[in-house]
């Protein structure tokens, strides 16, 4: 994964994310809002069954993050039911403030934070959607949480994974020093954002 403490996303299945925006015609670095629904074709899918195929054969526990996966889950689900994995698939939330989120683009990519703040909208209720019209095992926890209380986090995220918690993972992992953006420009919230990150808080398995 690249930048364990950081966004640690898996360059693997981020490839393939980009290649299924890519086929309807979107780049994830144009940053726009306006994100059509990915398309596969059948090389892609090869490309989806291997790396499935590969994680599940290699590892007991495995997963991936990349925030692309908000727009792309529906098309990883037909992989796992295909191959008659989708029994194992639960689902980690993580949601992070929409300002923060804006703030980190701007600083990154000289987004302006009105942008970011769409963009961070589309992703996140496109994942929330699939999750709210599914009832596959979902946890959902905060970014700004796990900073505040790492260990109360991950021990409850290990319980939702059946997992044996090691408290000692924790300082490995969790560095709270690592985010920057909790403070900064601000702008104004548009409601219809508030209101999904007041939907989203109802749902977090930590308060």
């Amino acid at each position: 994964p690249q930048n364990p403490k950081g966004f640690y996303e898996n360059y693997d299945f981020r490839i393939i994310n980009d290649r299924l925006l890519n086929k309807v015609g979107y780049d994830a670095k144009s940053y726009e809002s306006d994100i059509p629904e990915p398309l596969v074709s059948d090389r892609i899918k090869n490309s989806m069954v291997k790396i499935v195929q590969k994680y599940d054969t290699k590892y007991e526990h495995w997963g991936w993050k990349d925030p692309r996966t908000c727009l792309t889950i529906s098309q990883w689900v037909t992989i796992f039911t295909e191959l008659n994995l989708i029994h194992k698939l639960k689902i980690i939330f993580v949601t992070r403030r929409a300002i923060a989120v804006a703030r980190s683009l701007k600083t990154r990519n000289d987004l302006p934070l009105e942008k970011g703040m769409a963009l961070w909208k589309t992703y996140t209720e496109r994942g929330l959607s699939f999750c709210e019209q599914n009832d596959f095992p979902t946890f959902y926890m905060s970014f700004e949480g796990i900073l505040q209380s790492p260990e109360d986090h991950c021990e409850k995220m290990f319980d939702f994974l059946e997992t044996n918690f090691d408290p000692t993972i924790v300082k490995h992992f969790v560095d709270k020093k690592i985010s920057t953006s909790g403070t900064g420009e601000d702008a104004e919230i548009p409601n219809d954002i508030s209101d999904l990150e007041f939907k989203i808080e109802k749902l977090l398995a930590v308060k």
